[in-house]
């Protein structure tokens, strides 16, 4: 059995967005978990190892939302908080249709919410400007537990 890893003895946002950051540009992967090409979840899932948190990566969903199963991840392994909270470094749920499909997380350039996430449509890792479509369709959020209070 191995010994799970460290936690960081104060996890920052900054710390967080940073590694975010480090993966602008991916490629879009559906189902991917590495350099060569994420997906929305994988770029959580590579924010976690990178600072050693505690995560359990899942696969072999689909592109296309089935029910509200998406959720579940994300409650075991994140708090959720209300979405009129949500700020820099916590992460988002998004709805196509009805159900929840994708996830980014939340940063901030120049005083302006941006989001960060894989993106397929543009086919790869961005940050763009939290306008538009998307506080729409934000429907929960959630912040990593280790997150010190700055």
């Amino acid at each position: 059995m191995q010994a799970e890893p460290a936690l960081p003895p104060g996890l920052t946002r900054a710390a967080v967005i940073a590694e975010a950051r480090r993966h602008l540009g991916t490629p879009f992967r559906h189902q991917g978990r590495t350099p060569d090409g994420l997906d929305c979840v994988g770029l959580l899932i590579a924010i976690a190892r990178a600072l050693n948190l505690p995560h359990e990566d899942i696969t072999g969903y689909t592109r296309r939302a089935e029910g509200m199963g998406f959720l579940e991840h994300f409650r075991a392994h994140l708090t959720e908080i209300p979405l009129s909270e949500a700020g820099p470094a916590d992460v988002l749920i998004f709805v196509e249709t009805i159900y929840p499909c994708h996830t980014g997380l939340l940063s901030q350039r120049h005083d302006v919410a941006h989001l960060i996430h894989a993106h397929a449509p543009r086919r790869c890792v961005i940050e763009e400007p939290y306008l538009g479509e998307w506080p729409a369709k934000a429907r929960f959020a959630f912040r990593f537990a280790q997150l010190i209070k700055e």
